[in-house]
């Protein structure tokens, strides 16, 4: 398993901090209302490891936003938030005064937004950061259970994927007085994970390529 030396750590930090800053400052302009986003906790770890994490930690349903994407590296990015919280969002970005019923009408457009305006912040920094192309696929929002988060499009988790590894990201979101935590995972491989540190080791030196 690839690990991530303190140097890389802080610098992965630093980029989705200033990543996550560009979605909070998205979402102002899309609500008119701030909503102050917590420096990320980042993990480098398996896919074992994080799905008995979110097991631990999540035991109920999630909404998950999922966008591919690819260029030097590949990687699934998959943004989720417990099924009950994805409402507030979706009443955040609508506004109060909607019935409930068409809030949930509206979950799941409103979901794949966020999720865009979340995951792309997220990764064109990163992108940008590190001299990388990346292109995306559109946001796809389901419903899953913290046991199958890395299950694949086509409902299979391939042989050996147990130690994949996985570049896991917590993030608090305060919404008026609540706080809804979300969870951003990149599944990786291991060139890909390579390839990111290897382009991490350029930025950390202000080398290029």
């Amino acid at each position: 398993m690839i690990a991530l030396e303190a140097l890389a750590q802080d610098a992965l930090t630093e980029i989705f901090n200033i990543g996550v800053g560009i979605a909070a400052d998205a979402l102002y302009q899309m609500v008119g209302e701030h909503v102050p986003l917590s420096v990320p906790v980042i993990e480098l770890t398996s896919q074992h490891e994080a799905k008995k994490h979110y097991l631990d930690r999540e035991p109920r349903q999630l909404c998950a936003i999922r966008q591919t994407y690819e260029g030097e590296f590949d990687t699934d990015a998959i943004l989720m938030f417990a099924q009950e919280s994805s409402l507030d969002l979706v009443r955040m970005m609508a506004g109060n005064d909607l019935p409930e019923e068409e809030l949930a009408e509206m979950a799941q457009d409103a979901m794949a937004e966020l999720g865009n305006i979340i995951l792309n912040a997220v990764i064109s920094n990163l992108a940008s950061s590190l001299k990388m192309s990346l292109e995306g696929t559109l946001p796809v929002v389901g419903v899953i259970s913290s046991d199958t988060v890395f299950i694949s499009h086509a409902g299979e988790q391939a042989a050996g994927q147990e130690a994949a590894p996985v570049l896991a990201l917590t993030i608090d979101f305060e919404l008026t007085a609540k706080r809804v935590r979300g969870y951003l995972v990149f599944l990786l491989d291991e060139p890909s994970t390579s390839k990111l540190i290897e382009r991490l080791g350029h930025y950390i030196n202000g080398t290029t390529a």
